[in-house]
């Protein structure tokens, strides 16, 4: 066991030493530079752009590259580092066909790994710095150092020279081409030279004009040259010159502008940027050219030095600068609001009501800068001057509303207290029309030519064309509502939709109006907020209704089936307006955000202001629709217009992990670390236990100048649910418990519910060394080594303690022997007391018989003695009984112990002289109080002498003597312990003159039936073998010693007693301080009485029940009773019950030990009867121990008589309880309550009763004769058993007690002199006052007049 826990011992070590290495290791790479994280970029002159397969946007500068992930940059410089960049100045960079990121510098190439760095790649080749990256149809990377043309050799991993770009007979090459075929294309300012790639070879060569300067390319091979003269293109495909578009030539700034860099962003559209004329766009397809100051250019250009451009795949133009960065042209802005000049002119401002005429004029409302008027074909952006349009030239910019154009192209406004109508000629607007009408909402034409004007009140309200009058029609019964909108319906009627009184449908030219009526649970359904706020109706081309609402979104009305039905995955439910496109979809827009329905699908597709709609809270119907297709809505940001068919698909959103940060430092990937690839890899996590505080960042490359994403991250097996992080981007944890994780984020849409994208990655946080697996595993082989030590030592002690067990039981059933025997012995022993009565009883009559000789009082006293002598040994088997049973108890108390040792060796002194040994005492002189118990101490030294008389021969000699000793001394003779405390010590010595006890059988003696052998003649017995062991154990209870020796002068044995003899070396419940046992056990009990009962009448003779199960104790207790009293027998408890109840003894001697019941039950059964607890109870039984009479007498016994017993003592004490008994009976008939009789005269149960009695008497005192009836009842006894108690107790009859009670009161009475005496006798209930007198006479022997005198 001790080698294998040294090993366990020594392998945790080992591993913890390893631990400690590899974190030395960890700590030794943290010390390297790390990548740098910025808000800002590196360098302003920016170079190139590139984007990788996540999505990221690198940006090359004249000092380092920058990984940009929308919000913050990754910057990558040149170290002394092998995987660093070759040298800060970026020159281009190209991501290939697979995937790889090439990065030009300088000083050489490098290309990025998924460690999050590069590896440079050396160069076969006179320069390094390269100009051009190249990529052919087969995926071999060229690049171009302006004197070399290399490949890179993927198996060698270098770049290698390929042909020479300068040389005595080579034209200078500015920029080299690859064609869609493939063929290499060497573009110079003198000529165009095509090789074939594969070989090198030179296919033919194109000479040119002009000394062209720039050179670039299309994806489809189309060669654009730029010089001084012009623009050239060149064809690629059919090697040949291909004209200029005539919008180049004509164009009056580009035609002097030279072309110094060419961004091809798609297949159509060419951005040119000039040396000193700006920039320019080509539409390829419709051949438009348009100049930065143009409307109808695309963006607005920041006024910079433009080195370079980049479109991303999701369409955004990045524009690199020689010293202010890069600018990004977001590819949303071009779905929505791309009229440039529209956006420039109106700004901000509110719009709250916009609508088109034929001549694609949108007039727009404002809400604080009036009316305006923009033409779509010419873009011209007019204020409309409202002067003189409202009656009383009022100034209404600030008051204007609605704006209307009807079919007539007569535009409709609403301000100023009503409705106007005005014509538009010659670009001003004058009045044709006013209609006075408090707050109209909107405006609306039937097919009827009607205008209808939603307004305040319970009624519909229309122009009619034919006399220009207004009309009203009511709809509801209510004052308190509007209706915000009338809607023409085919058909030529109106739909109306009123504040919380639902739909109705008005005919214009019957003048009539409906109610429609929807069902109950149908509105229910739909209306769920609120009450139903109608914002705006619209009908689309298949004549379904659609109902906006406030706060209850959007609803579809099928007005043939009239079902309404609610249309959920609006932006919000605060409808403002509806239009449908031509394709058949509805644009919904809201409170916040525009909606698109897709009818084939049936699901919305939303918009918001990060997505380039401008703004998110559009007004209430402020929507047209142009004759185009151009969707305009108009809102607090001024008007969202786009051409659905521009607005094609919704934004794609890439999310990727960015950072992993420990303990706050950020952590790079490499072999055996934490991660072994960059987080954008979705590598697992590796950490180990003490690294558990970590974070991890993260970005969805979502390049927009919003905020508008959500992010929300969860722990998989540490976070219970998701996590709102808003727009915050990385995830913190900290105290993370080993195990295997999923780290989960996604991304929606700011303020929406829709996920848009959402990645994982594995983490998994190791458990310390010492939970790892193979700390695990030793861990296991210790516990498997401990758990078969385990068994062999369970084994070992289930070995130990079957032994044990089967020891146990042998002890067991040794003791379950010994306890049979000695239960055995008991027993006999209490049998032995009775025939022992019946033999001592009449030997002490007649020892007292006057006519017995002399002689024959010598035989009896010789018969007596023995009697005793058996009686102790009885009692000493007894006591051996309780010692082996533990029940033995001590009880020390102050004695006189000489005058106790003399009484005791005074019955050894005859015993000696009849055997002819000399018995000499010492130390018996005088007295001597010390604490012992007298009983203990007389049965140690009886044993002690018994044995010295019995082996001492004829003419020897008994020394017995008594001594008190110091501590000191008694040290010399015994051992003692930190127990003994004693100053002081009894010493007794019994000598003999015996044979002696051997050296080697002196402590032998002692064990328990142990008997000495005797070497002459066979055994030298020593009684049962039980005296002395009997002796010792007595010894050692009384905490004192006792030992064996033999004499120093001549044979014989000497046995010395120590016992302590102060109060302090007991404990209290050894003390008896109470006095000796109620009635020793040990001695019988020789008391001469003088007295005899007296011969009685038979009419006044007492009966006295004997109740025992043997018939010569009820045979002899006939004989010695008889003579005095009528004597009663039983011979078990539940006859002697039933006789009790039939005769009424006066006195019960019963024995203990019966069949069936016990003494003990009949005398309890006895006393809790209420008629039978007055009679005199004795227990007379073989029982002799003090704990059998405390058991009588706590039963209720009187006397408790141990057998065998004194004939006199036992008539004596009958005599006396029934004497008792007659003093009682006295007592009663002259007091008048309980409280004038001494404590414990009665027992509980009779003076409870009396008590009562006295009461109820005394209630009925002043009647003549008693209730008895009434006096059971309220008794609860039965009148018989009333009757026996009160005879019992009193010796009188109920009647006659209650008269001696109430003389006894009157004497009461006249003693207090209160009363006369005919009040007293009137008060006792005498009739007459003769009668009381003479009553009262005859009970005090005095008349009532002399007796207070």
């Amino acid at each position: 066991m001790e080698d294998f826990m040294k090993r366990l011992f020594y392998i945790i070590c080992i591993v913890a030493l390893a631990g400690c290495v590899r974190r030395a290791a960890e700590d030794e790479y943290s010390d390297r530079e790390s990548l740098q994280i910025a808000n800002d970029l590196s360098n302003q002159k920016v170079s190139s752009f590139a984007e990788d397969i996540n999505g990221h946007i690198w940006i090359g500068t004249f000092r380092g590259l920058n990984r940009h992930n929308v919000h913050e940059y990754h910057q990558y410089f040149c170290t002394d580092e092998e995987c660093s960049l070759p040298d800060n100045q970026v020159q281009c960079m190209l991501k290939d066909s697979k995937g790889r990121l090439w990065v030009s510098t300088v000083n050489g190439m490098a290309l990025y790994t998924d460690k999050d760095d590069f590896t440079r790649i050396p160069m076969e080749t006179q320069s390094r710095n390269s100009v051009q990256i190249l990529e052919d149809n087969a995926g071999r990377i060229f690049i171009n150092t302006s004197v070399s043309l290399c490949e890179y050799n993927e198996e060698r991993g270098v770049f290698e020279e390929k042909m020479l770009l300068v040389g005595q007979d080579a034209p200078p090459v500015s920029a080299c081409f690859i064609t869609p075929d493939n063929d290499l294309i060497l573009a110079g300012a003198l000529s165009l030279r095509r090789y074939d790639l594969t070989t090198m070879q030179l296919e033919h060569t194109v000479s040119l004009e002009g000394f062209p300067t720039y050179f670039g390319m299309t994806s489809h091979g189309i060669l654009w040259g730029s010089s001084h003269s012009g623009i050239m293109l060149y064809d690629t495909n059919t090697s040949s010159f291909i004209d200029v578009p005539s919008v180049f030539k004509t164009h009056p700034i580009f035609s002097e502008a030279v072309v110094t860099y060419a961004h091809f962003s798609s297949a159509r559209v060419i951005y040119l940027n000039t040396e000193k004329h700006g920039l320019f766009v080509y539409d390829s397809e419709e051949k438009t050219l348009k100049h930065q100051s143009e409307n109808g250019f695309p963006f607005q250009v920041p006024d910079v030095k433009i080195t370079c451009m980049y479109t991303d795949t999701r369409g955004n133009l990045w524009i690199g600068t020689y010293d202010q960065g890069y600018h990004i042209v977001y590819s949303y802005q071009e779905r929505f609001n791309n009229d440039g000049w529209l956006k420039l002119s109106l700004g901000k401002k509110s719009v709250i009501s916009v609508d088109c005429d034929s001549q694609d004029n949108l007039w727009i409302s404002t809400l604080m800068d009036g009316l305006y008027r923009y033409n779509l074909k010419e873009q011209m952006f007019d204020k409309i001057d409202l002067a003189g349009v409202f009656p009383n030239g009022e100034n209404t910019d600030s008051d204007l509303f609605m704006v209307f154009v009807d079919a007539a192209d007569k535009v409709w406004i609403t301000g100023g207290g009503g409705v106007v109508r005005c014509v538009y000629r010659n670009g001003r607007l004058s009045a044709d029309g006013f209609w006075p009408i408090f707050f109209p909402l909107s405006l609306s034409q039937d097919e009827a030519g009607r205008v209808w004007i939603g307004t305040l009140g319970e009624h519909l309200v229309y122009i009619s064309p034919e006399d220009d009058q207004l009309h009203n029609l009511k709809a509801v019964s209510s004052h308190f509502t509007f209706t915000s909108y009338i809607l023409p319906l085919d058909g030529g009627n109106v739909l109306s939709a009123s504040f919380q009184h639902g739909f109705c449908e008005a005919d214009g030219e019957h003048k009539h109006v409906r109610q429609i009526s929807i069902d109950e649970s149908m509105w229910k359904d739909c209306i769920r907020r609120s009450v139903f706020v109608p914002s705006c109706l619209y009908q689309d081309g298949a004549g379904d209704i659609w109902v906006g609402t406030i706060a209850n979104g959007l609803m579809r009305y099928d007005i043939e089936s009239g079902v309404l039905t609610h249309i959920s995955g609006a932006p919000c439910l605060d409808i403002a307006s509806i239009e449908e496109d031509l394709q058949g979809n509805l644009w919904v827009s809201t409170q916040y955000g525009l909606g698109k329905y897709d009818r084939s699908s049936e699901k919305f597709v939303n918009w918001y202001a990060g997505d380039g709609i401008g703004g998110n809270q559009f007004y209430d119907r402020a929507s047209c629709r142009m004759t185009d297709g151009t969707l305009v809505f108009g809102g607090t940001h001024g008007l969202t217009v786009f051409n659905p068919l521009d607005v094609t698909s919704h934004r794609e959103v890439s999310l990727c992990f960015e950072d992993l940060k420990i303990h706050n430092e950020l952590v790079r990937p490499r072999p055996g670390g934490c991660v072994d690839k960059a987080l954008v890899y979705n590598p697992q996590i590796v950490l180990e236990h003490d690294q558990n505080s970590f974070s991890i960042s993260f970005a969805a490359i979502d390049y927009s100048e919003f905020d508008r994403l959500d992010y929300f991250y969860m722990l998989e097996g540490f976070d219970d649910h998701w996590i709102d992080a808003h727009n915050n981007r990385e995830a913190y944890y900290s105290n993370v418990p080993a195990g295997r994780y999923r780290f989960k984020v996604r991304v929606s849409d700011n303020g929406q519910s829709k996920v848009m994208a959402e990645n994982e990655i594995r983490i998994k946080v190791k458990p310390p060394v010492w939970f790892s697996f193979w700390a695990i595993l030793i861990y296991l082989a210790a516990l498997a080594g401990v758990v078969m030590l385990a068994v062999k030592a369970r084994q070992q002690i289930m070995l130990e303690k079957a032994d044990k067990l089967k020891a146990q039981q042998e002890k067991e059933q040794e003791r379950k022997v010994n306890r049979m025997n000695m239960d055995f012995f008991a027993n006999i022993s209490h049998e032995f007391r009775t025939p022992l009565t019946m033999i001592s009883g009449p030997v002490t009559q007649l020892q007292e018989s006057p006519d017995m000789t002399e002689e024959n009082k010598r035989l009896l006293n010789i018969v007596q003695r023995n009697i005793r002598r058996m009686l102790r040994l009885v009692n000493q088997q007894l006591d051996f009984n309780k010692l082996e049973n533990d029940t033995l108890k001590l009880r020390v108390k102050p004695i006189d112990v000489i005058e106790q040792l003399v009484n005791l060796t005074d019955i050894f002194r005859v015993t000696a002289e009849e055997k002819g040994v000399v018995f000499r005492t010492y130390g018996l002189e005088d007295s001597m109080t010390v604490w012992a118990d007298d009983d203990k101490l007389d049965k140690i030294c009886f044993n002690l002498l018994s044995n010295a008389l019995k082996f001492t021969p004829a003419g020897g000699k008994v020394e017995f003597s008594l001594d008190v000793i110091s501590r000191e001394e008694t040290s010399h003779l015994f051992e003692l312990s930190d127990k003994d405390v004693d100053s002081r010590y009894l010493k007794i010595v019994v000598k003999d003159s015996g044979p002696g006890i051997p050296g080697d059988k002196l402590e032998k003696i002692f064990e328990r039936y142990y008997q000495l052998e005797n070497t002459a003649g066979g055994q030298y017995s020593w009684g049962t073998g039980i005296g002395l062991y009997f002796a010792k154990a007595l010894a050692l209870l009384h905490h004192g010693y006792l030992k064996a020796g033999n004499r120093t002068t001549g044979p014989g044995a000497t046995f010395t007693l120590v016992l302590p003899v102060s109060e302090m070396s007991y404990a209290e419940a050894e003390k008896d301080l109470m006095g000796a046992e109620l009635n020793s056990p040990y001695k019988v009990r020789i008391v001469k009485y003088t007295g005899r009962p007296a011969e009685l009448s038979c009419e006044d003779r007492k009966k006295v029940l004997v109740v025992d199960d043997d018939a010569d104790i009820i045979y002899y207790m006939k004989e010695l009773l008889s003579p005095y009293y009528d004597v009663l027998s039983r011979f078990d408890a539940e006859s002697a019950y039933v006789v009790i109840k039939e005769e009424a003894p006066d006195i019960i001697v019963s024995d203990v030990a019966m069949p069936g019941k016990s003494g003990y039950e009949l005398c309890r059964q006895i006393k809790e009867n209420i008629q039978l607890s007055h009679v005199p109870v004795i227990l007379l039984t073989a029982k002799a121990t003090v704990v059998d009479q405390v058991q009588g007498l706590d039963c209720g016994a009187d006397a408790y008589v141990t057998k065998p017993f004194e004939p006199q003592y036992l008539l004596a004490l009958i005599q006396s309880q029934l004497k008792n008994k007659e003093k009682i009976r006295a007592i009663l008939s002259k007091v008048t309550d309980v409280e004038e009789i001494e404590e414990d005269t009665l027992s509980p149960q009779d003076s409870a009763f009396m008590n009562e009695l006295y009461q109820l008497m005394e209630n009925e005192l002043s009647n003549s004769e008693l209730d008895v009836s009434r006096m059971t009842e309220l008794l609860h006894i039965s009148r018989t058993k009333f009757y026996y108690k009160v005879k019992g107790l009193t010796g009188e009859n109920p009647s006659v007690f209650f008269k001696r009670y109430k003389l006894n009161r009157a004497a009461q009475l006249l003693k207090e002199r209160k009363y006369n005496i005919s009040e007293i006798a009137d008060m006792t209930g005498f009739s007459t006052l003769s009668h009381f007198s003479t009553s009262f006479k005859k009970q005090f022997g005095v008349a009532p007049s002399e007796y207070v005198k």
